[in-house]
């Protein structure tokens, strides 16, 4: 009796310990970086996220969101002359009254930095409002 006994706790602790094992592989933690962006008609473009996380990109360093519905959308490519380009910007999604706003202006929000693109999302109150948004230089 005791011989099967044991049987079944080594069994048990086999199956266990591969149980445990695989859990990493099951539950992986990394996250994915942001994929380059399919825009072969842009120069640069970016699709963010309402928080200012980058989901996706071309030509563009980084987007920070310096208080809610106000983004920062730093240009990578020092031969784009935000000032002089033509910057389209749409709300991503079912976002119901909405409307945004996009600059290659220096502005105050972003630093006054000449390759940063200010992009102003607002609710239909014109309270700025976080949204998700794609923007892009033609």
């Amino acid at each position: 009796m005791t011989s099967t006994l044991a049987k079944r706790w080594r069994g048990a602790l086999v199956l266990t310990a591969a149980a445990v094992a695989s859990v990493p592989v099951l539950t992986g933690t990394a996250a994915a970086a942001p994929g380059d962006m399919n825009a072969p008609y842009a120069r640069a473009a970016a699709k963010v996220a309402a928080n200012g996380a980058v989901l996706a990109s071309k030509n563009v360093a980084s987007v920070t969101r310096p208080r809610a519905g106000a983004y920062c959308v730093k240009v990578s490519d020092p031969a784009i002359d935000l000032a002089n380009a033509a910057i389209t910007a749409s709300i991503n999604g079912g976002a119901y009254a909405r409307t945004i706003s996009a600059t290659g202006d220096p502005t105050g929000e972003c630093g006054n930095d000449p390759s940063t693109i200010t992009v102003y999302t607002f609710y239909i109150s014109a309270n700025l409002s976080d949204a998700p948004f794609t923007v892009a230089v033609l």
